[in-house]
């Protein structure tokens, strides 16, 4: 045996006896990563849920109807929104491993002119809402009653993507909890603002369900004043640099690329919940009743694998940006078998749990003891549901790092829209199923579009291996350098 060949093989078995231990080291990382992430999404849902009390409890069950229009709307668009600059976490991730503070100040300034281009777009199509809704057939007087509300949300939605482009900024340099604090120093000022806004106090007049909107303006940007200060506090003087006289119209466009195809994914994975619950309400009341215990539940529960997700997607950039092949096996094992944990655990807590939170929920008459039984079923069926959801989430996180968009976002609409509302619509007409054959619906989408997903995922690590025994090579990703073309490198 030759020692070059007795060298390769020694290399070869301690990789192997490496790997276990890596593995555990990136579950660790995505844990640590997750875990803000995830609280952050359930501090934004209480802010969510205050608001929704806070307008139903004070002004009744018409004025929250009427608020409801411009809040939905308003997160459909903030959800594309977040979705596109979820694009700059791999260049930013990449600048972040190469101690590059003028490339992560060249991305950081991309982010701003996407979210200022985001912002003309999307702002005027909030703020006219009440205008143009009513052509679709939604109550003029409703739009009407809920104008002043839809047009603070409007104002909102431009400081809110300012906060998320440094959220999305702090995730991918693994430093989500700076993020984690300032919002949970939100929450409070968010509730007591809704208060004083909504029914006065002293001089300042009482705006009624729009002050719910002022509030949220008002929280958004004090927000967005704090994290701008704490990314110039971190970047000191070089943060001057990050100002330039021209657009950097070839950055932008590669951020676009990777990031309009999240954008659109998360609004076809939201969309479909938020037309089932407009379909819903076409149903009977006990229907109603239980698919919003459910979603609201699901809202909740979601949280785990979103996070995972986001987590992945940082852990798999930072990867790709050191082409280390075992580095990326390491995060894809401890992505999908994190996911496939916390999908177990929340299936079974649903199922035990389903009939004692049902009943717990609903009161004791003849229309409450209907929803309980609809919902008892439908919340079993979300824990089956969530068991799936997990590791496609956490496969098109680890895509998404990789800068493969489209795919996932194609999976999807076909999943949700061409199979899962179909199934749906047919199982809850033709088959008299009612809302349980809106969320089996729901379900056998969300199976599609985790198994799409999952082929891909696998499939393309087969097809790079074959590429790379081809060429001689061992790098993962052939001729992608992580960074977003530099314009000003590319005039010279």
């Amino acid at each position: 045996m030759s020692i070059s060949h007795t060298h390769t093989a020694h290399s070869a078995t301690l990789a192997q006896r490496a790997a276990p231990r890596l593995m555990v080291e990136e579950g660790q990382s995505l844990l640590r990563l997750a875990a803000p992430i995830m609280l952050i999404a359930l501090v934004n849902m209480g802010m969510s849920i205050t608001d929704t009390a806070m307008v139903s409890a004070l002004f009744g069950a018409q004025a929250l109807a009427a608020v409801a229009v411009g809040s939905d709307l308003y997160s459909i668009l903030f959800y594309l929104g977040a979705g596109v600059l979820g694009g700059l976490v791999p260049f930013y991730t990449a600048a972040v491993v190469r101690v590059d503070l003028i490339e992560r100040l060249r991305v950081e300034r991309i982010g701003r002119m996407v979210v200022l281009g985001l912002g003309v777009l999307l702002v005027p199509l909030v703020w006219t809402s009440p205008d143009w809704l009513s052509l679709l057939g939604l109550d003029p007087a409703l739009l009407h009653e809920g104008r002043g509300y839809t047009r603070a949300m409007a104002l909102t939605l431009l400081p809110m993507l300012g906060v998320m482009l440094y959220r999305t900024i702090l995730t991918a340099a693994e430093k989500p909890k700076v993020f984690l604090k300032v919002t949970l120093a939100m929450l409070p000022l968010n509730a007591a603002l809704n208060w004083v806004l909504m029914v006065g106090a002293g001089p300042i007049p009482a705006f009624g369900p729009a002050g719910a909107g002022y509030s949220t303006l008002i929280v958004a940007t004090a927000s967005l004043v704090i994290l701008v200060l704490v990314a110039r506090n971190a970047t000191g003087r070089y943060s001057l640099l990050s100002s330039s006289p021209w657009v950097d119209w070839a950055g932008m466009a590669a951020v676009l690329r990777v990031g309009l195809p999240i954008g659109i994914a998360t609004v076809a994975e939201v969309g479909i919940f938020l037309g089932a619950t407009i379909y819903a309400a076409t149903l009977s009341a006990a229907d109603v009743a239980a698919h919003t215990l459910t979603l609201r539940t699901a809202g909740v529960a979601y949280a785990v694998p979103a996070a995972l997700l986001q987590a992945s997607m940082v852990r798999m950039a930072r990867a790709h940006t050191l082409g280390d092949l075992a580095m990326q096996r390491a995060v894809t094992l401890s992505s999908l078998v994190l996911s496939l944990g916390f999908g177990l655990v929340i299936c079974l807590a649903l199922v035990i749990g389903a009939g004692p939170l049902a009943h717990g929920f609903f009161d004791s008459s003849a229309a409450g003891i209907a929803a309980a039984g609809l919902a008892a079923g439908l919340l079993i069926l979300l824990g089956v549901m969530e068991l799936i959801v997990g590791p496609g989430s956490a496969a098109a996180g680890l895509l998404r790092g990789r800068k493969l968009t489209r795919a996932p976002m194609v999976y999807g609409l076909i999943g949700h829209w061409a199979v899962g509302a179909p199934i749906a619509i047919y199982l809850c007409e033709v088959q008299g199923l009612g809302i349980t054959g809106v969320w089996i619906g729901l379900s056998a989408g969300t199976l599609l579009t985790t198994v799409l997903t999952l082929w891909r995922l696998f499939a393309g690590r087969v097809l790079v291996a074959a590429a790379n025994a081809r060429t001689g090579t061992n790098s993962p990703f052939l001729g992608d350098s992580g960074s977003v073309p530099n314009t000003a490198a590319n005039r010279s």
